[in-house]
């Protein structure tokens, strides 16, 4: 695979116009931090505008989800498509954990613990045994019931 250098990714920036100061980015950084600096700063731009054009465009969760899946698997193939999704719920994670702050959050720690197990079931073989299969049926039936919960509060 080939990776953008630096020189690619300043430019990728300048006619995205994404903000932000290139050299701060990469203030003293080794060159493969400055281009994991500069990359995260690009994706973050065009996951924001990606949500901005979908909602533009009129898609609703169906067809952004098959616009999404069928970019993933030409992007990193068929047997890649896990690993982003790991990425993902491991990105979310950690951005959930780090917003919650040094205090105790109920929402944050169910959020981020969850996202933990999704990621460790995606990552993991299917378990065996009814131990695991309790698990997973407790872990669908709770993530129903406060999906319904929370439906119910936001009103029709």
């Amino acid at each position: 695979m080939d990776l953008p250098g630096t020189d690619d990714l300043l430019r990728a920036m300048t006619v995205l116009g994404i903000p932000g100061d290139p050299r701060y980015i990469m203030r003293d950084l080794d060159p493969d931090r400055r281009r994991a600096h500069l990359l995260a700063h690009l994706t973050a731009a065009l996951v924001d505008r990606q949500e901005s054009l979908e909602t533009l465009a009129g898609l609703d969760v169906e067809d952004r989800a098959d616009l999404h899946w069928a970019a993933d698997r030409a992007t990193a193939g068929a047997g890649g498509v896990e690993r982003l999704e790991r990425a993902r719920l491991a990105w979310v994670q950690h951005t959930v954990a780090r917003r919650r702050g040094r205090r105790p959050d109920p929402v944050a720690d169910a959020v981020a613990t969850t996202l933990g197990v999704l990621a460790e079931l995606l990552a993991a073989p299917p378990p065996a045994g009814p131990v695991a299969a309790d698990a997973i049926q407790a872990l669908c039936g709770a993530a129903d019931h406060l999906g319904a919960v929370l439906r119910s509060l936001a009103g029709p």
